[in-house]
């Protein structure tokens, strides 16, 4: 257990563990033989202790690395805005591609809803169709009574119409509207648009669209965001880096 203490030393910044490694050791030695407390619990706090203060250590000398060198608290503090911001530019693009993808099912459930509500039956205004919402990205529409049992429709999963969670129905009864993004099954995630109908023919309205390509699109999004960001901090460090070294070489070539 000693020599492992020994190798897991490397933990401490290079500059402690040069200058105090034997101390310690010594010191834990002493600690050892004088224990009043069995030597697994003992060395649990040994390690425990060993990494809070080795975390603490190099915590602090990155601070004073930071404060001490103006470059590099610059470079910090440039990163951290840089950051910040595309992090924030990023977001605001995910969620208008998420937006984006509720259209154009609000447009058809306020519009099926409406006729639905001007008196006409269901089926009379659904019209026939099939699309599958596992393969394809066409926007379909679904017609549920007030029971949440499907009617008319035109999107089917596995030949057969499939049915959100019945507190979905609940909430938009005592809501009238719902954006929600719907997962029939794993691997199939729907933009879904719920409007609460309120007609001779009570019931609900969905439509609906795939989310594949939406989704498709923000990993392209995340993934040329994290490439920006990895060039940009590249260009950064690396600019620090020569400019911390040419006021270092400034002095000795005067």
């Amino acid at each position: 257990m000693l020599w492992l203490y020994r190798a897991t030393l490397v933990m401490y910044p290079l500059r402690l563990r040069s200058e105090y490694r034997d101390q310690m050791l010594q010191t834990l030695r002493d600690a050892y033989q004088d224990r009043r407390i069995p030597a697994l619990h003992f060395w649990f706090r040994v390690y425990k202790d060993l990494l809070q203060s080795s975390f603490t250590e190099r915590l602090n000398m990155t601070r004073d690395l930071i404060f001490k060198t103006p470059v590099v608290f610059h470079t910090a503090a440039l990163a951290l805005v840089l950051t910040l911001l595309g992090g924030a530019a990023a977001v605001t693009m995910q969620q208008m591609l998420r937006r984006g993808a509720n259209q154009p099912q609000i447009d058809m459930a306020d519009w099926y809803a409406g006729e639905i509500i001007a008196g006409e039956a269901p089926g009379n205004v659904i019209p026939q169709g099939y699309v599958d919402l596992e393969r394809s990205l066409q926007p379909f529409v679904i017609f549920y009574d007030e029971q949440g049992k499907p009617g008319p429709a035109t999107g089917y999963l596995d030949q057969s119409v499939p049915t959100p969670p019945s507190g979905v129905f609940d909430f938009v009864r005592s809501h009238g509207s719902e954006n929600v993004t719907w997962q029939p099954r794993p691997g199939v995630r729907i933009a879904s648009v719920i409007r609460h109908v309120n007609s001779k023919t009570p019931g609900f309205v969905l439509a609906g669209r795939s989310l594949r390509l939406v989704e498709e699109q923000e990993s392209l999004l995340w993934r040329m965001v994290l490439g920006g960001w990895i060039v940009v901090m590249a260009l950064l460090i690396g600019g620090a880096s020569l400019l911390n070294r040419a006021q270092r070489t400034k002095p000795a070539a005067a």
